[in-house]
């Protein structure tokens, strides 16, 4: 019988219809243990070394949040370790820049070569860059899931990156011909390729979450995005005099002019700018739901043998999050703007008393003047490295700490003890994948 209550269309449901846990299996909780305040300060101090080396330090920086959190995170009281290190990420980076760079120059000279216009050029580089991302991905988690160890046994990842990468392109036509829509059937196909590749140990892995629930929790949150452009297209059609526009369009100069004189053009426009703003707006506040449903849809679909998961994740416990760090980057975005707008002031106050006491000295307020401007020029540009380095960190604290605490917190696992027999294998993968996916997609993700 489905545990599965009626609520409003963007809660979750106190069990997945097919994850229920069977009543004569012991259930196992999965325990994240980690001190938010140790977090922030090997963030802290993350982000002032890498201030220092100019980014070098990120690659220690990486390495220390994942033993951080795989360490902190224990089933049923073992904890997973990460056995990565930072030298295996920047030699990965390394390797990654020295194959992205030819692919960049041989785009650009076939760009030259083959004459295309501009926009083609651009379509073809986002495709190619677009597929080394999906590729760079796989490799990734390739590279994570073979430096991660729970009790003496390895996880590893089989299958082909390059299936993978055009396997998740294809899926880019349906969804973006369906705005959308497709979207639970792409995200359950790529899923199931990547856990049925997926070992511990001898034990392969599977996926069993369902289009349809996905789909069904999903589409509440689909409709109130597209509503709203659907809606300011739709009046602006209904305003327009589209004879006049028939009329424009006809010509073969000056259409444009014709066309913005057409009786409630103006009217139209605004009407369609109103409408993707709204469904801007509904995005942003609805993206902390929708991530959550998937997050928690993911986590009670994963299997490994016999033993399989399921997670009792809450849609506020993500709102939590995010809310928060909306208020902390408020408040760090007040504070460099009142600290900016000091330094303004008093480097103005100073040049006015340089320029009040000018008389013979016409040659040193010209170099006043322009030292000023070129401090002020070198203090913003230091400024804004030093509000993204913050950003940044209350980020990975804020969000990326919350977000995998909750997640871990609401897993629980039957089963489990059908594990106990795995036997090791395969080897460690290079780090190259990583570092692709570093260089391709700015990957600090844990």
């Amino acid at each position: 019988m489905s545990m599965m209550s009626v609520a409003a269309p963007w809660q979750v449901p106190v069990a997945e219809p097919a994850t229920a846990t069977p009543p004569h299996q012991p259930v196992d909780r999965v325990d994240f243990a980690g001190s938010r305040s140790t977090y922030w300060g090997l963030m802290v101090r993350g982000a002032v070394l890498q201030a220092v080396t100019l980014g070098i330090y990120r690659f220690w920086l990486f390495t220390d949040m994942r033993r951080f959190m795989w360490a902190n995170t224990a089933v049923d009281g073992e904890s997973l370790e990460y056995t990565g290190t930072p030298t295996e990420l920047l030699i990965g980076f390394l390797a990654a820049i020295g194959i992205l760079v030819p692919v960049y120059a041989l785009i650009f000279v076939g760009t030259l070569e083959l004459e295309m216009g501009s926009q083609l050029s651009s379509l073809l580089g986002f495709a190619v860059l677009a597929a080394f991302g999906q590729f760079a991905a796989y490799r990734a988690r390739r590279y994570r899931l073979t430096r991660t160890v729970l009790r003496g046994v390895r996880f590893h990842q089989t299958g082909s990156a390059a299936g993978y990468a055009l396997r998740a392109m294809w899926w880019w036509i349906p969804n973006t011909l369906t705005l959308g829509l497709s979207y639970p059937w792409a995200v359950a196909n790529l899923e199931r390729y990547k856990m049925r590749h997926t070992f511990y140990g001898d034990v392969a892995g599977q996926f069993v979450g369902r289009e349809g629930v996905l789909f069904l929790r999903g589409i509440p949150i689909w409709a109130a995005i597209v509503a709203p452009v659907v809606a300011g297209l739709s009046a602006a059609a209904a305003v327009l005099d589209w004879p006049a526009v028939t009329q424009a369009l006809e010509l073969d100069n000056g259409f444009m002019d014709v066309l913005v004189a057409t009786k409630n053009f103006g009217l139209g426009m605004g009407l369609v700018g109103g409408g993707i703003a709204l469904s801007v707006f509904m995005w942003v506040v609805l993206y902390p739901a929708f991530q959550a449903i998937v997050m928690r849809w993911w986590l009670s679909g994963l299997r490994l043998g016999d033993a399989s998961a399921v997670s009792d994740l809450r849609i506020r416990q993500y709102y939590g999050a995010y809310l928060r760090f909306v208020l902390y980057v408020t408040v760090l975005a007040i504070t460099f703007a009142a600290i900016a707008f000091l330094a303004t002031k008093m480097g103005a106050t100073g040049l006015l008393m340089t320029k009040m006491g000018l008389g013979t000295h016409a040659v040193e307020w010209k170099f006043s003047v322009t030292t000023g401007a070129g401090i002020a020029a070198a203090t913003g540009v230091v400024g804004y490295v030093l509000f993204m380095l913050a950003a940044s960190t209350i980020f990975k604290v804020v969000i990326k700490f919350r977000l995998w605490q909750v997640a871990a917190n609401s897993m629980a696992i039957s089963g489990l003890a059908t594990l106990a027999n795995v036997r090791a294998s395969a080897a460690p993968s290079f780090a190259v994948g990583e570092g692709l996916a570093d260089a391709l997609l700015g990957a600090g993700a844990i």
